[in-house]
């Protein structure tokens, strides 16, 4: 099925939304982080929390991520599904999370995961309106992710 501009417009648009997220996180920009969410935006990220306001996500993922010497999240192409304003996502994800201080000889904890997102237009351009962290697989000291 061929694409309006508008569907490829939009599809480009909320992957970049996407790619900005994976480097506010990496980069500790926790300013742009939660301008990425409406401001009634809701992150479930299961164990980790369930916050459900752009600040309380802000300052969930500042909490779970301050503390590490690096971050990198790498995500994969999306499906990406758009209905007028609003779109579902689906994005699988590796993420690295690092903590030189952690005791013993692995200083990584890494997960494989799968986001699941409901996006949608604002007048700043796509928004996270909700986001799911599903767990696929786990490698490395989960120490290293313990806030202290």
């Amino acid at each position: 099925m061929p694409l309006d501009l508008q569907t490829i417009s939009d599809r480009m648009e909320i992957d970049d939304l996407l790619v900005r997220y994976s480097r506010a996180i990496d980069t500790k920009d926790f300013a742009e982080l939660e301008n990425l969410f409406t401001p009634d935006g809701e992150y479930d990220a299961g164990s980790l929390g369930h916050p459900k306001s752009a600040k309380a996500v802000r300052e969930m993922i500042e909490g779970a991520i301050g503390g590490l010497d690096a971050t990198m999240h790498l995500v994969a192409k999306s499906l990406i599904d758009v209905d007028g304003d609003s779109a579902e996502v689906r994005t699988y994800l590796i993420s690295q999370h690092i903590r030189e201080s952690t005791p013993g000889p692995v200083k990584h904890y890494s997960i494989g995961a799968e986001y699941a997102d409901r996006v949608v237009r604002t007048a700043d351009g796509w928004k996270f309106a909700y986001r799911r962290l599903d767990r696929m697989w786990k490698e490395g000291d989960r120490a290293v992710i313990v806030r202290d």
